[in-house]
């Protein structure tokens, strides 16, 4: 009787042959089968040695399948087999951030309920032990804040703006030339991919579900090459943040505050200093204080390396009885509030450009003054032949609200030709 773990593995794609390149030699595994959308599609490595299908439901329902991986990604089919598996009593390992996100809460259920497992170590952070330090290392802790940058893309398009004086436009090109960005790269440029992985992060680290569609978020297309400059003679460096802390409404004190979008992030502070793809992590907890988790968030090997360490972690522990219910989540079945972004508190970066005539600065003035906002630092840019003038100001911390009313007065006013761009500020 053979005492290996038996696996099935759902996904071929990048992480998927890290995963089986890093576990085909180890003999404490027997991968059965892996299941792949286009067998016919050129791969680095020769898998002829392994059973291939197309059907992933097939690796659900194989009764000699204990772990099923599953690294193909999406909601459709991965949501539908992960299900399957578990209901067959199959444990689950996966790097799949939009299914744990968006159906997290009812796959633990399901799980807990046949008395089975779901890993998900790869799902945020790729290579960083993120989660088990979250799940397992900080337990000691009430996490008041959760705050980094989770996505490898669009730091690397920061990075190369800032350092080389790239267009957006330029940057984004050269990581879809260097294998960071994909063909399609709303998911990274616009937020979603951030918003995926802070859900998860906010559930672990509050142990209460969020909602995705709640969670404000703005992507980093609006930035230019002048932002990342002033930034950075104000002081900060501007980094695509997910961010999660328990929120400052008193009216309703379980909110949470959990939102996506570029922030200047002060030069002094730990998260600035990460470049290219790195991701990094900066939790807050009231035993350990602050604490920062930073490695590479993407790529074959950090990721597959994630994906290993959970079917590991599982093998090493499937033989003993009922201990699926040792990794049972803590995460209530309350999903919890998140707070309107109007009532979130920030400092703020604002570039609007104007006519180049007398009495714009005190119309300026005059708007944020009405709404209670104060103003940290003011600089012109230039004019051009056309008489545009480039503004930039830097608030103190206020309201949402508060800057909004202000800015629509401001947009209202005829000098106004347009608002560029507004950022807030990490404190």
């Amino acid at each position: 009787m053979s005492t290996k773990t038996t696996l099935g593995i759902f996904g071929l794609g990048t992480v998927g042959t890290g995963v089986v390149d890093l576990l085909r030699d180890n003999p404490q595994f027997d991968i059965r089968a892996i299941s792949v959308r286009d067998r016919a599609k050129q791969r680095d490595f020769d898998f002829s040695e392994f059973e291939m299908n197309q059907d992933p439901f097939k690796l659900a329902d194989d009764p000699t399948i204990e772990i099923l991986v599953e690294v193909a990604g999406g909601i459709d089919p991965a949501y539908e087999v992960v299900k399957r598996a578990i209901i067959n009593g199959k444990h689950i390992v996966t790097a799949n951030k939009e299914m744990i996100a968006k159906h997290g809460p009812e796959l633990f259920a399901l799980a807990n309920q046949h008395k089975v497992t779901i890993f998900f170590e790869a799902a945020v952070g790729g290579g960083i032990p993120l989660i088990s330090t979250l799940q397992r290392g900080l337990q000691a802790n009430k996490v008041s804040r959760v705050a980094g940058i989770v996505n490898g893309t669009t730091n690397y398009i920061l990075t190369k703006m800032e350092r080389e004086q790239k267009s957006f436009a330029d940057a984004l090109a050269e990581a879809q030339a260097a294998g960071f960005a994909e063909a399609d790269p709303s998911d990274d440029i616009l937020g979603r991919d951030v918003v995926y992985k802070i859900t998860i992060l906010s559930s672990l680290a509050f142990q209460a579900p969020i909602e995705v569609e709640k969670i404000y978020r703005q992507g980093i297309t609006e930035i230019t090459d002048l932002d990342i400059k002033l930034a950075r003679e104000f002081g900060y460096r501007i980094k695509m943040i997910g961010l999660a802390q328990r929120g400052e409404n008193p009216g309703n004190s379980d909110a949470l505050d959990v939102r996506v979008h570029p922030m200047l992030v002060p030069l002094t502070h730990p998260l600035a200093g990460v470049d290219g793809v790195n991701n990094a992590i900066f939790i807050s907890g009231s035993a350990v204080g602050e604490i920062m988790l930073m490695g590479p968030g993407a790529g074959r090997y950090p990721t597959a390396s994630a994906v290993v360490g959970d079917v590991i972690n599982i093998a090493s522990a499937i033989k003993l009885p009922d201990f699926a219910q040792y990794f049972q989540l803590p995460i209530s079945s309350n999903v919890s509030q998140v707070m309107p972004i109007d009532e979130s508190e920030n400092g703020y970066y604002i570039r609007l450009e104007t006519h180049d005539s007398p009495g714009v600065i005190g119309h300026l003035g005059s708007a944020f003054g009405n709404h209670g906002v104060s103003l940290h630092s003011f600089t012109q840019r230039g004019v051009t032949e056309d008489g545009t003038a480039t503004i930039v100001l830097l608030t103190h911390r206020v309201k949402e609200k508060q800057l909004q009313a202000a800015l629509k007065e401001i947009t209202d006013n005829p000098t106004t030709k347009q608002i560029g761009v507004v950022l807030r500020v990490l404190s």
